[in-house]
């Protein structure tokens, strides 16, 4: 039997990118599946692809739209979530943004709060909102963060906290679930092809834009496959890529130094054609 079969699955940013090939790959391996993202209309079209890999007649898609970033909307859709669906035995978190990828001058408060309240805030509201369903199933949170927590990036002091925080985050969120029996996972991507980047891409200085090069990019049905066999061996760190492995490599073992040199080599190469 699968891992995934049968299990009630609760996935967030699920309209798009990583999310919605996770959710493609989790129809077809048997699981039911509870799809969140804030806007409805882009729930519907995905839950129409994901509907066609179903794989059991008695699998159930359901659709939610939910605001992460809103506590008091996630507490209160969650309550009624669990009441008409089912306790999940996996959370995962894929909801994100990258809405303010700039200079920091150029970041205001309320850019930067933006980003923390979807990126961080969003699966801190989550886990908490299900975390007595997740005491009754013994289940899995998974939290999607990105390699920007492994690295520091030129343009990304508010995408890169949010990310960061998640990392800290997570790494004590692990102590207080294991007693509890709920295993988690923390994943951390390079670049995907998503519609994030396109996003990203209309404010990322050309420094950022250089030294992102360094990480790798993957597809989002590649990401998406990895993560979840991480996720179907409780592996609490996971860093899709090999190239992104071999640069955490170097950069714990070198204490950040050579990722640094690196990349302040990348910046100062791009600034050079942007001021000659």
């Amino acid at each position: 039997m699968n891992y995934f079969d049968g299990k009630m699955i609760y996935l967030t940013g699920a309209s798009s990118g990583i999310g919605l090939e996770m959710g493609k790959i989790l129809a077809a391996q048997g699981a039911d599946l509870l799809l969140l993202a804030r806007n409805r209309n882009k729930l519907i079209a995905a839950k129409s692809e994901i509907d066609r890999l179903i794989c059991r007649e008695t699998q159930k898609i359901h659709i939610m739209p939910v605001d992460v970033g809103n506590h008091r909307d996630v507490q209160k859709k969650m309550n009624k979530a669990v009441q008409d669906y089912g306790s999940p035995h996996i959370l995962i978190n894929s909801a994100g943004v990258n809405l303010h990828a700039d200079r920091f001058e150029n970041i205001s408060h309320d850019m930067f709060d933006e980003v923390m309240k979807i990126n961080l805030y969003g699966v801190r509201n989550m886990i908490h909102s299900l975390l007595d369903s997740l005491k009754e199933t013994k289940g899995q949170v998974v939290i999607l963060s990105s390699a920007a927590a492994l690295f520091g990036m030129f343009g990304y002091t508010s995408y890169g906290t949010s990310k960061a925080a998640l990392m800290g985050f997570a790494e004590s969120l692990r102590y207080e679930m294991k007693p509890l029996g709920i295993s988690l996972s923390a994943i951390y991507p390079p670049e995907v092809d998503t519609p994030m980047n396109l996003e990203e891409a209309k404010t990322l200085p050309a420094e950022g834009r250089a030294q992102k090069t360094m990480g790798g990019f993957l597809t989002p049905e590649y990401t998406a496959r990895v993560i979840l066999k991480a996720v179907a061996r409780k592996q609490f760190m996971y860093i899709p890529g090999h190239v992104t492995r071999f640069f955490y490599f170097l950069h714990r073992l070198s204490n950040g130094w050579t990722t640094r040199i690196t990349s302040d080599a990348i910046i100062a190469k791009a600034r050079k054609k942007i001021i000659p």
